[in-house]
C-alpha cells in the first residue's frame, strides 16, 4: 500500500508542477507580447516625457 501511496503521490506532484509551469509560461510570454505593443501609448505621454527630460537637463545647466 505504502508503494502505490508514493507512486500516486508522485505522480500528483509532477502533473502539478507541469500546470504551475505552463501557467508561469502563459503568464511571462503575455506579459512579453504586451512589451512589444508600443502603438498603445499615447504619443502624449513620449512629449511629455522629452519635455521633463529638456526640463531637467535646462536646471542642470543653471
Amino acid at each position: 500500500m505504502g508503494y502505490k501511496m508514493d507512486t500516486y503521490l508522485k505522480v500528483m506532484v509532477t502533473i502539478i508542477t507541469v500546470c504551475v509551469v505552463i501557467v508561469t509560461l502563459i503568464i511571462v510570454a503575455e506579459m512579453l507580447s504586451r512589451l512589444g505593443h508600443h502603438e498603445d501609448y499615447d504619443e502624449g505621454y513620449h512629449e511629455k516625457l522629452d519635455y521633463l527630460i529638456d526640463r531637467i537637463e535646462q536646471l542642470e545647466r543653471d
